[in-house]
């Protein structure tokens, strides 16, 4: 990267060829003094033996990994989305076997949620530890986050 003194403002397009070889020159220079500090950091810390052996022979792999992209098979990517589906489902499913939570309930439902956690007598009851702009309970996954840290944190003072 070219070294400038304020590169929003740079007039890139226009750019001198002596401004563009003195910025170049600088950055050259740079680089190669950190190059340096970190090679005497890795010395003195007795890693240099594995950069030089694990570390700069992967830099190629690494290179082109990052440039090129990873290669998925799409069999494989569908094979992990049919196993993770069956998590998900398998997971709600069990959401089900709760004393507060009806056949009829649709888990992905905001309004359902809010009945569940807070609002419905023969539910969970807890206390809505967030509202929405409009003053509702929350159920967002911040909000499902910390009422999950307030029942770990309860349950572990009974535990313990």
């Amino acid at each position: 990267m070219l070294t400038v003194n304020n590169p929003n403002s740079f007039d890139w397009e226009n750019i001198n060829y002596e401004d563009c070889c003195e910025g170049n020159a600088k950055d050259s220079y740079f680089t190669l003094k950190l190059f340096h500090l970190f090679e005497e950091k890795l010395k003195e810390l007795k890693m240099h033996y594995m950069y030089e052996n694990l570390l700069s022979p992967a830099a190629p792999v690494f290179t082109e990994m990052e440039y090129e992209g990873l290669h998925i098979g799409s069999d494989k990517l569908e094979e992990l989305g049919r196993v993770l589906k069956g998590v998900n489902v398998n997971k709600e499913d069990s959401l089900y076997t709760f004393e507060g939570v009806k056949n009829t309930d649709n888990l992905s439902s905001n309004n359902d949620l809010i009945d569940i956690l807070y609002t419905r007598e023969d539910s969970f009851g807890l206390y809505p530890p967030d509202k929405t702009a409009k003053g509702s309970p929350s159920v967002s996954a911040p909000t499902l986050k910390i009422l999950l840290e307030q029942i770990e944190s309860e349950l572990s003072k009974r535990n313990g």
